[in-house]
């Protein structure tokens, strides 16, 4: 029996049909691959911002209750409570003098 709309359809046999199932199914695992790297880049760019944005709030919180800025990150971590994860990311923190605000870098470890 034909197909009803003119010629009829074939399926590839043999080594193309095998070849082309494999050449889509690895174009599938490299495009899940890529999704996969693309949301832990996004992962860790939103936890070393999130990071500094709250050692940020941390010495201005500081600043506004005790009229001087923090003269080191451990102090923010033992007696404000602030949490870093320090086995993750690398903190410098470069306090200049009392009245100005410290520069505060944080970096992903590798």
């Amino acid at each position: 029996m034909g197909n009803r709309f003119g010629a009829s359809l074939r399926y590839p046999k043999g080594i193309i049909g095998v070849l082309i199932a494999v050449s889509f199914f690895l174009t599938m695992l490299f495009m899940f691959n890529m999704g996969i790297n693309y949301i832990v880049q996004t992962s860790e760019a939103e936890a070393l911002e999130s990071t500094r944005a709250a050692i940020t709030r941390a010495m201005v919180q500081f600043y506004a209750i005790e009229g001087y800025y923090p003269p080191s990150i451990d102090y923010l971590i033992e007696r404000y409570g602030l949490q870093i994860d320090l086995e993750r990311f690398i903190v410098h923190y470069n306090a200049f003098a009392s009245n100005r605000k410290p520069q505060v870098i944080v970096l992903l470890r590798d």
